[in-house]
């Protein structure tokens, strides 16, 4: 019986394995959304649903999200 491994390639065909590209993943972005997300409910609670302090209370979250998920982008680059 034929074995596979050794039949002759044929000329035209790359047989290179292709790693796939490391795609850079924010984690400032995701933790903006999630203290964002937080910020708003935190600011629900405790004032109710005015507009104002629930823009304000988003604001804050992403921006505090925005600094710590920086610092840990940072932090893993450092490692690598």
């Amino acid at each position: 019986m034929p074995e596979s491994r050794n039949r002759h390639k044929h000329p035209h065909q790359d047989y290179t394995h292709h790693t796939r590209s490391k795609k850079k993943r924010s984690a400032a972005a995701v933790l903006a959304i999630l203290a964002a997300i937080l910020g708003l409910a935190v600011v629900y609670f405790a004032q109710g649903a005015d507009a104002l302090w629930m823009v304000i209370g988003a604001a804050s979250g992403a921006v505090v999200g925005y600094i710590i998920g920086h610092n840990m982008d940072k932090a893993i680059e450092k490692d690598e």
